[in-house]
């Protein structure tokens, strides 16, 4: 285990625990609109500050409710932004770039502090495989989008967090927000996607820590394929402290570079879990939240 100096432990302690709501097995009894509403107690009760839901109700007096149950119960929210890579350039969709300001504004009645997105959608064509064009010509591709959101987040006074999302590396994911060039777009810093790109998580962490606005934090470990003519190595999500992440030196490095490090969001995201098929898969979701939030608190008082 690392050890920090007083000001670094200072940093980490005031970070903010959360989970990434679109994973929690919620009951099949509570309706979508009422989704976050449920969420938010959960994440009261789990001992969490902030919370990452897509579920934000649309009706003007539900969402307000929503913001003061979250003031109430000392909970930040944080919810992603659609629409941000159409808003210029080759794919820009005027329907995609509503849905952008639509949430926007949300996030400003919210007062949220940071939105996230992310490209790459879990498709080789959206990642640095697609061998229609370089790597650098791609990322190249996104900066009229990016820059456009860029200017609306500062009009705004919001942040917007780019997620190393299945698409480049963290080195190459700081190019694109080197070319930005803007104080209202950084990182949203996973810290274990870089397995998706076939490159050392570690490595992502280096890299984007100076850039992160928020994180995901996940685990995975490296095992034995057992799939004939593949790769031998596979990776899959794991509980914390079980895999090839090394999260206490993650925490420490963002405590250190994070432009937003005092109260970060550090959200629990589990990552491609092998969940154990001889028992109840919601209930080990469930407990992988609750050994996280755990794992993090004692991150904080080390």
């Amino acid at each position: 285990m690392l050890v920090a100096d007083a000001a670094i432990r200072a940093t980490i302690s005031s970070m903010k625990i959360g989970m990434q709501g679109g994973f929690y097995p919620v009951p099949k009894d509570i309706l979508e609109e009422h989704t976050a509403e449920w969420l938010l107690h959960l994440s009261a009760e789990l001992g969490c500050t902030v919370l990452q839901t897509r579920y934000l109700p649309k009706e003007p007096s539900m969402l307000d409710a929503i913001g003061k149950l979250a003031e109430s119960l000392g909970i930040e929210l944080e919810t992603s932004v659609p629409g941000v890579f159409q808003l210029a350039g080759a794919n820009v969709n005027a329907e995609m770039k509503a849905q952008f300001i639509e949430t926007i504004e949300t996030a400003k009645l919210l007062q949220i502090p940071v939105v996230r997105t992310g490209y790459g959608r879990l498709q080789i064509a959206s990642s640095r495989f697609n061998r229609s064009m370089s790597v650098h010509d791609h990322i190249n591709s996104l900066l009229p989008a990016l820059k456009e959101a860029a200017a609306i987040a500062k009009d705004a006074d919001i942040l917007l967090a780019v997620e190393n999302h299945c698409d480049f590396t963290g080195r190459e994911m700081a190019q694109l927000l080197d070319s930005v060039d803007s104080a209202h777009v950084g990182a949203a810093l996973d810290t274990a996607n870089g397995f998706t790109v076939f490159c050392d998580p570690n490595d992502d962490i280096e890299a984007l820590a100076p850039y992160a606005f928020t994180t995901h934090m996940k685990d995975m470990i490296v095992v034995g394929s057992t799939v004939g003519g593949t790769i031998p190595f596979t990776a899959y999500g794991c509980p914390f402290g079980d895999g090839h992440v090394n999260l206490h030196r993650a925490v420490q490095l963002l405590a250190q570079r994070s432009p937003r490090a005092k109260g970060l969001h550090l959200i629990i995201e589990p990552g491609w879990m092998r969940w154990n098929p001889e028992l109840d898969v919601r209930t080990q979701q469930a407990d992988f939240y609750k050994q996280s939030v755990a794992y993090l608190k004692g991150m904080q008082h080390v």
